[in-house]
């Protein structure tokens, strides 16, 4: 959010004000947690996760580059390998709480497959070696993602991010102990599968999040957003679920201190 110009600490100091009970700040890249943890360290109500993403295979090799891509380089094996080394490390030395957001991403096809998948697999390994949760970004790999849970865990399960709708995905998850966190798309009017897919979640295992500064929900949608817009995919999910605002809140707010304490 800084790149994009935002004022996170008076942001921060408004949303506390306002009562906001606490959250994640997620990952992207493997040496990305030093300023994080620097930037946050008088918020201990913001739990820190610590990642390398899918895009972190680098350039696409097997479709042109995106004018809009951060990642414009082609990647080595090697060079990815000493990349992990140095996330685990600031993931330990940090104590960042949580492993994430990783990944896979088919949709602009980072590096390729197999850079994707030994990126996403050995932090699923770390994480469960180290007892940690993981928070994971899926987008077109629906199977692949769902195959890696199943094989790698981890043991205290994590976070399915930014949920788009998906029947595998959400069986998978849920039968292995993860929450479902759903974001600014859940209120967008062409989502009606994701909202009805809101409906078979078990109210335990319902998560809230903005992804800011992307997916701004209705009626912000195509600006910037930021952790303040939430309360519009509250109200929104509220609806779908037929609950009041202040009961949903509380059972979200109870669903992630129960994923804090394992």
């Amino acid at each position: 959010m800084l790149e994009k110009g935002m004022d996170v600490f008076s942001l921060f100091d408004m949303l506390f004000s306002s009562g906001f009970a606490g959250g994640i700040d997620i990952g992207c890249t493997h040496d990305d947690l030093p300023e994080r943890v620097e930037l946050l360290k008088d918020r201990p109500g913001i739990l820190i996760a610590g990642a390398m993403g899918p895009w972190e295979a680098g350039k696409s090799e097997s479709r042109p580059l995106h004018e809009d891509a951060d990642f414009t380089k082609e990647k080595s094996l090697e060079t990815i390998e000493g990349e992990l080394g140095i996330l685990r490390k600031n993931i330990e030395r940090y104590k960042a709480r949580f492993v994430g957001e990783i990944g896979l991403d088919y949709y602009w096809e980072y590096g390729n497959h197999d850079k994707q998948h030994l990126i996403f697999e050995s932090q699923m390994e770390f994480a469960d070696r180290t007892g940690r949760c993981v928070l994971i970004h899926d987008r077109d790999a629906d199977e692949d993602i769902c195959n890696v849970i199943r094989r790698k865990g981890p043991s205290k399960g994590g976070v399915i991010h930014c949920f788009d709708g998906s029947p595998v995905v959400l069986e998978t998850a849920l039968s292995r102990g993860y929450f479902i966190s759903f974001a600014g798309n859940l209120t967008y009017k062409s989502n009606i599968n994701l909202r009805q897919m809101l409906k078979r979640v078990p109210k335990n295992r319902i998560l809230m999040e903005t992804d800011a500064p992307y997916l701004s929900p209705v009626p912000l949608r195509g600006k910037t957003n930021s952790p303040a817009h939430i309360i519009h995919t509250y109200e929104c999910a509220a609806e779908v679920l037929g609950i009041s605002l202040e009961e949903l809140k509380e059972t979200v707010l109870s669903n992630f201190r129960e994923l804090c304490s394992r």
